[in-house]
Order: structure tokens, then C-alpha cells, then sequence
């Protein structure tokens, strides 16, 4: 890769590069990649990662959530001499902060930025803290100024973090981290993962520090509106581009309840074409076996007590459907000029089935998430000859269909009948473009 620096672009919607090219975040949560994995194993993933097309990994530093403060790695190092969070352990010649060095170094190998977090969000605010503000400002900084010259860095503040959202008590606390983030690495982007259900907008949108929104759907339902999260950060002032750094897991228990049922690859498409048809400039995956890098048979306790279904091996789990189908959407999306993107739901004459349109120069995706008909208003599209394609986001595969126009109107339905699990993308051209097919090949599975 010539250039790794990422910024945002002019009209503030986007990621770009140096060259001005549209970045599409499609990244993958893998929060114990540091502390589960040892090398081999670590490249083992980041090769899977990016053959999928996946472009960041999402990965904590200090992780927590379902483990002790201050974790030993793989290979028996800890991060910090004595669980004290202002004495960063880096004796010897090979230490825990050696490793990080070495997986964050193989991520740019294979392409791969590291949305690294600095810690999980329960060691600081939540049950047994083990960072205070002024540790926490004294880690971030050193941290920050550790990775500044590495090329494959986006920094994301926050993780998971409960924020207390009746008094916010605790925002004082991740400003400071962020402005500290900032004030020794100034040249790579940073955000906020947040808890559940919430977006970095609620508490921190204005911060100079903050270069775009993340908000994290969740695992609650099969389908938890993510992308009215994303079109609420959309119609925010000063605008920001924003993306779901958390959606529904593949095979995680709805609500955490077996009894619910499982998240499948549908739900993760669902997810991710709805944000993205909301404006979302990009969108993550994750795997409820994955992100833990589960190992069936090692009988580990801080992972048997999450409730969550610890049988998929971390090997398998990076190969279920929903890994595979999102690289078409990324492929899709910037199949067409990205940046010019915005949301279009003027266009649609029925959106009872959670139907929503995306339109930019010279084309508009409509995606039917349960394979009802798209009614669509071609007089609000600003050109008169229309190319007409089912884009399939189960294979990347797309045909040109013909369609019939009546009064500037169409009704518009895909193959088959409406059934979970039957979304489709109508793609439509200006034929006076000639756009060309958006298809990809399909991969060889």
C-alpha cells in the first residue's frame, strides 16, 4: 500500500485516502486478539481476515469485559508490573507490549488497519475500576505515542464503556483520554466504541478529538435498527461519518437467551445493508465465537462464565456465511461513486418492510431486506434513462432484469416470494453512464 493515511473527506461523510479514494471500513471484532492468539495463530486470522475483504480489526490492548485486570498473554506476559496501570511492563527482550508490536506489524502485511482500543471500558468505570482519570490520561498518552508511527492505526477510545447515562458522570473521564490521544498522536483518526444501543454522537460529537461517529446496534433482536442509528448521526451538526463498530453477532443467542434463537447470516446482512443504505461509511461483522478466539476444548473459566454459546471453534467460526457475504457489500457500495452517496427514502413509495435507498451520482441501491416489492418513484432521480439490476448479497452475483414504467412509477419485486432470509438489492443506472453490472464473482466456497 503506497499511502496508509486515512482522513475524512470534504463533505465530511467519508473515510479517504491520501489519493482522495473512498476507504470502506469493513471491519471484524476480534477484542482478545491480543491476549488469546499467540503468532502463528495470529497470522492464521489476519490471512483469513484479509482474503474476505475485511479492511480493520478491531482489537483491545488491555482487554476486559470477561477477564481480570491486567491478563497474562499466551505466552505468560502481562501488560502492566504489578496490576499498576502507570507501570507499563516492558522488561525483557520480548514482553507483552513486543507481541502487540508484532500482530499490529503483521495486520499491515496483509493489507489490514488495527482499530486498537486502548482498553475495555469495564476497567475504568465500571465494577472494580482499575484506572483512574489521571492513569488512564498517563496510559492513553503513553500508548498513543507508542503506535503513532505505525501506518496501520485507528484509534478507538471508550470499549463497551457503561457511561451512566442518567448523570454521564463518567464522560469527564474518556474526554480526557481522548484529548489525550490526540495530543501525542495527531495524524490518525480516532473514535468511541460504545455500549449497546448508543452512539459516540450522544456524548461526544462536538469533541474536537472525535473524527467519526461509531454506534453499536447490538445483540438484542435479530434486527435492531441500526440503521436509524446511523441516519440519526446522519443528520447531526458539524457532520461526521458514522458506522456500526458493533452489530448483531453470527450465532449469538438473541437477547442472550438460547431459547430466542440464534443471530444468522441474514440478520448480519440485514444489519449491515440497512446502516449502510442510511449512509453508514462502513460497517462491522463480528462472530459470538470469534471475538473470544474460542477453544472448545480448553476448559477456561473466565470464558465458560459468559453467557454466550462457547462450542464453534475460533477457526471455524472466521468461515460462517455472514464473513463471507459482506465483502460483496463493500464490493457493491464502491462499485459506484461512494462519496457521493446519501440516503433516499423520497424515492420509495412503501417502506412498511424496512425497504430503504441509497442514491448517488448516476445510480440508487434499493434494498428489500424480506423480498417484498421496492415502489419506486423514478421522477425523483435525476436522470431519464434507467439500467435496471437484482443484485444478490448472498453471492455478489447480478443480472439486468427489464421493468415496466407506468406514469414514472415502477413496482418492482424480487425473485421469489417475501421470506426471512430473501433480501435483494435493485441496483438502478443512469444507462447514459454506462454504469456496467454491479456483480462480482462469486467466491469459490
Amino acid at each position: 500500500m503506497d499511502s496508509w493515511h486515512l482522513g475524512i473527506s470534504t463533505d465530511r461523510r467519508s473515510i479517504v485516502k491520501d489519493d482522495g479514494s473512498p476507504f470502506f471500513w469493513l471491519g471484524d471484532t476480534a477484542w482478545d486478539l491480543f491476549v488469546r492468539l499467540d503468532r502463528e495463530d495470529a497470522e492464521t486470522y489476519l490471512r483469513n481476515r484479509s482474503e474476505k475483504g475485511f479492511t480493520v480489526i478491531q482489537a483491545v490492548a488491555v482487554m476486559g469485559y470477561h477477564i481480570p485486570f491486567n491478563t497474562a498473554n499466551v505466552y505468560g506476559q502481562r501488560p502492566f508490573t504489578d496490576s499498576d496501570p502507570e507501570q507499563v511492563d516492558l522488561r525483557g527482550r520480548d514482553n507483552y507490549w513486543t507481541h502487540v508490536d508484532h500482530v499490529v506489524d503483521a495486520a499491515a502485511r496483509h493489507g489490514l488497519y488495527v482499530g486498537l482500543l486502548p482498553t475495555w471500558g469495564s476497567f475504568v468505570c465500571e465494577r472494580d475500576p482499575s484506572f483512574t482519570r489521571e492513569t488512564l490520561t498517563t496510559y492513553v498518552s503513553w500508548i498513543a505515542n507508542r503506535y503513532k508511527d505505525r501506518p496501520n492505526i485507528i484509534w478507538v477510545n471508550g470499549g463497551d464503556a457503561d457511561l451512566k447515562f442518567h448523570d454521564w458522570a463518567d464522560v469527564p473521564i474518556w474526554n480526557a483520554a481522548g484529548a489525550a490521544i490526540r495530543g501525542s498522536d495527531p495524524n490518525h483518526l480516532i473514535t468511541y466504541h460504545p455500549r449497546g444501543g448508543s452512539s459516540s454522537s450522544a456524548q461526544f460529537h462536538n469533541q474536537a478529538w472525535l473524527d467519526l461517529n461509531t454506534y453499536q446496534s447490538g445483540h438484542g433482536s435479530r434486527y435492531q435498527r441500526g440503521d436509524q442509528m446511523a441516519a440519526c448521526d446522519w443528520a447531526l451538526s458539524p457532520i461526521k461519518p458514522t458506522l456500526d463498530s458493533e452489530s448483531c453477532y453470527e450465532q449469538h443467542p438473541i437477547n442472550w437467551t438460547f431459547e430466542n434463537g440464534n443471530i444468522d447470516d441474514h440478520d448480519v446482512r440485514r444489519a449491515a445493508y440497512g446502516a449502510l443504505m442510511a449512509g453508514a461509511c462502513g460497517h462491522t461483522y463480528g462472530h459470538v465465537n470469534l471475538w473470544v478466539f474460542n477453544r472448545p476444548e480448553e476448559d477456561v473459566p473466565e470464558l465458560t462464565s459468559v453467557e454466550m454459546p462457547h462450542h464453534v471453534h475460533w477457526k471455524q467460526a472466521m468461515d460462517r456465511p455472514g464473513a463471507w457475504q459482506l465483502q460483496y457489500a463493500k464490493k457493491l457500495f464502491l462499485s459506484r461513486p461512494f462519496l457521493t452517496r446519501r440516503p433516499a427514502q423520497s424515492v420509495l413509495l412503501d417502506t412498511s418492510h424496512g425497504q430503504r435507498a441509497l442514491q448517488g451520482d448516476g445510480f440508487l441501491f434499493a434494498y428489500s431486506p424480506l423480498g417484498h416489492a421496492l415502489e419506486v418513484d423514478l421522477a425523483e432521480l435525476p436522470w431519464s434513462d434507467h439500467a435496471f439490476w437484482w443484485f444478490d448479497p448472498r453471492t455478489g452475483s447480478a443480472y439486468g432484469i427489464s421493468v415496466e414504467v407506468e406514469d414514472g412509477r415502477a413496482s418492482i419485486s424480487p425473485p421469489g416470494t417475501p421470506y426471512r432470509g430473501n433480501d435483494w438489492v435493485l441496483v438502478i443506472d443512469d444507462a447514459g453512464l454506462a454504469s456496467g453490472a454491479p456483480g462480482v464473482v462469486k467466491a469459490d466456497f
